[in-house]
């Protein structure tokens, strides 16, 4: 059975290249119009069956309460950015210099490992005030508990980018006799930085459930704050608001870290072996 290969674009007709280009702007545009129908949907059905305000606001009223109440929005959203950032910044540094002291002493790992794995199976609701009553309520608990959740995912992918390291290339490099440091910074961590960063792309979404987890329990700042007071007042198109600010702030935050793996990737020549 032969296989049909794709027709070369320059071969084709100034219809089918029209053609072509509509179905790659209409694939493209795709999820942007799943959104606009399912928002479309949600509207409609909200007034057609009169849902009460208090229960689901249509996505209009939630649009409208948002540019009403941008500053305070604003200002709870600053809050929540900076908690995650520093958190962030803190979990992925501890990642990564743990990841490196046990790449280089094995038996580090086989004592820590273990108690990185217990620590991640408790659910982080149930440390979060045990780090409130450590720490007290303020941004030194919010970084603590966004670290503590963000970490581990990066501590995986480090090491298995560490181990995964071609057999050959290690042996080229014993062969001539390479210190273990020079081993790590040209063999290593070249070679794992795709692995990195699937961790810390999946850092970004923890890192937010972190901060969002710290001012649930006690703060008096901050989307989570800001979602909590507007359910307990019977105001869920403020909690609504709050939500798609989390979104944004969310998505924002992976979309950045995906283009710095892509902008250091293009500088150095590294693959991303994770999807190879």
């Amino acid at each position: 059975m032969t296989e049909t290969l794709p027709a070369d674009p320059d071969a084709l007709g100034p219809a089918e290249r029209r053609r072509s280009r509509a179905g790659h702007l209409l694939e493209r545009a795709s999820p942007a119009l799943l959104i606009v129908a399912l928002v479309a949907a949600w509207e409609a059905a909200v007034r057609l069956l009169d849902v009460p305000r208090f229960l689901l606001p249509a996505p209009s009223e939630i649009v409208a309460l948002a540019i009403a109440e941008w500053g305070l929005i604003q200002m709870h959203s600053l809050s929540t950015i900076g908690s995650i950032a520093t958190g962030y910044v803190a979990a992925v540094a501890f990642a990564l210099a743990i990841s490196a002291l046990m790449i280089r002493w094995p038996l580090m790992e086989r004592l820590i490992m273990p108690i990185f794995v217990a620590l991640q199976s408790v659910p982080k609701i149930a440390i979060a005030p045990l780090i409130l009553v450590w720490v007290g309520a303020g941004l030194g608990s919010k970084v603590l508990v966004v670290a503590s959740i963000a970490f581990f995912p990066v501590v995986i992918n480090t090491m298995a980018g560490f181990k995964e390291v071609d057999r050959g290339l290690a042996d080229v490099f014993r062969s001539v006799a390479a210190t273990e440091r020079q081993v790590f910074f040209r063999l290593r961590l070249p070679w794992a930085v795709p692995y990195i960063f699937a961790g810390l792309r999946i850092a970004t979404t923890l890192a937010v459930l972190g901060a969002i987890v710290a001012e649930w329990l006690a703060a008096s700042n901050g989307l989570g704050y800001l979602v909590l007071s507007g359910s307990f007042n019977f105001n869920t198109a403020r909690s609504f608001a709050a939500i798609l600010a989390l979104a944004v702030i969310g998505t924002a935050f992976f979309s950045l870290m995906s283009w710095i793996e892509r902008l250091i990737s293009w500088r150095t020549g590294i693959s991303d072996a994770t999807t190879a």
